[in-house]
This record gives C-alpha cells, structure tokens and sequence, in this order.
C-alpha cells in the first residue's frame, strides 16, 4: 500500500516471511526531506525504526539518518567541477555500542544525462 501526495509519502509492506515494513517521507522544501521508517520481523521478534534527512545543496547532496540500535550514517555526494558528471563520495557509519566505525571515500563517473546529485 502507497499513499502519495505533493508532501507527504507512506508505504507498508508485509511478507509471507513474517517481516512487515513502514516507510514515511515529508518533502519540506524543494531541497530538504525528513523520513522515518520501521521493520518488525515476527519471527526472531525484531524491531527496528530510523529516522534520516535528505538536504540538497548547489552542488552536493547530503543524507543521514540514526537508527533505535544506536547506528548513525551520513553520507555526502557532491559534483566535482573538474569534469562533466565526476562526482566525489564521502561516507562514514558510527556503532559506538560494537565500537563499529565505518568510513568511505569515493569517485563516481556518471555517463549521460543526470541531473540529480
């Protein structure tokens, strides 16, 4: 089931496997986004919910969000102005329960025609 409008995004699933999902996003503005989801698997009786952002600058994008098991993730994509379509990756996730520190770098070469970051 989806409900959309100009604003506002809602989703649910339910599996045969036991595992239901809901998604919701709100479009502030043409450039931010706020969204929140929830994952409950009735077999092992796990739940999990987030809640990110998406803001769009000039020439970058940056995402993130922070889940109930504590994990933070951000994520920065931003055009390089040295080439058509050369985008720069930069990403990190933070478990300071498990002491899990993730960090990433990277170079994307986009071919034809995109107009989003």
């Amino acid at each position: 089931m989806v409900i959309n409008t100009i604003q506002h995004v809602a989703s649910g699933q339910v599996s045969s496997s036991g595992v239901a999902m809901m998604n919701y996003v709100h479009k502030v503005s043409d450039r931010v986004s706020l969204a929140a989801d929830f994952m409950y698997d009735a077999m092992s009786r796990d739940a999990t919910a987030s809640v990110g952002y998406d803001y769009i600058l000039r020439q970058s994008r940056l995402r993130g969000k922070i889940d109930s098991n504590e994990t933070t993730s951000a994520h920065l994509e931003e055009r390089l102005p040295i080439g058509d379509g050369l985008c720069c990756i930069l990403s990190a996730q933070v478990d300071h329960l498990k002491k899990d520190y993730k960090f990433g770098f990277s170079v994307k070469l986009v071919t034809g025609y995109d107009t989003e970051v």
